[in-house]
């Protein structure tokens, strides 16, 4: 396995790993890597509509992310496009172990952001495909603003949706006021059991629904990769998301508890990349003082 060094390792590629690699760019740090296990972009490619974030509002996620793309080119940002499974503790920083080598970096920013929870049922989906649903029926799991965010794409995008939701709707006002002016359907019910053949059949509460697509949105976790050392996201420091370890900052929508917000967390990437390059620059002033 090859191995690596770096000065700062970002891990994870959403919108609060992108901003603190370009703003460690500008802060005229130059051994930066990403490490992202999947696509630039994170999780803001799946959103139906943008409404919160200057100069895209109104649009789609996805087209945030091609943004994204271009500031990772724009800044030369040195981008990998692999998982960090482990983290070990190091003298002179941190040990990243993927799956196919090791990087040594001085400091580490954690931007690795949520993971969906899981009802386990065969064919189950979390993230819906951008495609045409034109015929199809849908039924899309849970009550908060991803489910209805996905409901409404996926209605705009030709699907017949139903929003299955054991209690009342915990989405923003205006998702729900929207969702019942596309005539999607809403069923408070308690999920009993899924079964998947040529489609799904629900059991919910002595009655049965049937659809082509089943998409489960009933919340998300912190997702972190395996790690050697005691840290705890509640205990960061905002808004740069400095950890207990100087030389580690957790930020993006794994700490950020109910405010996962895009525009809060790139606010968060901008800060941890300010206060490192202060950090680092004071060392730098220091060693050449001795």
């Amino acid at each position: 396995m090859s191995e690596s060094k770096t000065k700062v390792a970002i891990v994870g590629g959403g919108p609060a790993g992108i901003a603190a690699s370009q703003q460690c760019t500008r802060e005229g740090i130059d051994d930066v890597l990403l490490l992202e296990r999947k696509n630039i972009g994170g999780l803001i490619y799946q959103a139906n509509r943008i409404e919160n974030f200057p100069g895209f509002v109104g649009k789609e996620g996805r087209e945030m992310v091609n943004e994204l793309g271009t500031i990772v080119s724009e800044y030369d940002i040195d981008v990998e496009f692999r998982e960090v499974e482990k983290i070990e503790s190091a003298r002179d920083g941190f040990k990243l172990i993927t799956e196919t080598g090791k990087v040594r970096t001085t400091y580490l920013i954690l931007a690795t952001g949520t993971a969906p929870r899981s009802l386990g049922f065969e064919g189950e989906v979390h993230h819906p495909e951008w495609r045409n649903y034109d015929g199809e029926s849908v039924i899309v799991i849970g009550g908060g603003d991803a489910a209805y965010d996905y409901a409404l794409r996926m209605k705009r995008l030709g699907g017949d949706v139903t929003i299955l939701r054991r209690s009342e709707p915990k989405a923003l006002p205006v998702l729900v006021r929207e969702a019942r002016e596309k005539g999607i359907e809403e069923v408070e019910a308690s999920l009993e059991e899924v079964e998947k053949d040529d489609d799904f059949s629900l059991r919910c509460d002595g009655m049965d629904l049937r659809a082509d697509v089943v998409v489960t949105a009933i919340g998300r976790d912190p997702r972190f990769p395996d790690l050697d050392f005691d840290m705890d996201p509640e205990e960061v420091s905002f808004p740069s998301g400095q950890t207990k370890f100087d030389d580690l900052f957790v930020i993006g929508s794994s700490v950020l508890g109910t405010y996962r917000q895009t525009s809060l967390c790139w606010g968060m990437g901008i800060a941890a990349g300010m206060d490192l390059g202060r950090k680092i620059s004071s060392c730098e002033k220091s060693k050449n003082m001795e």
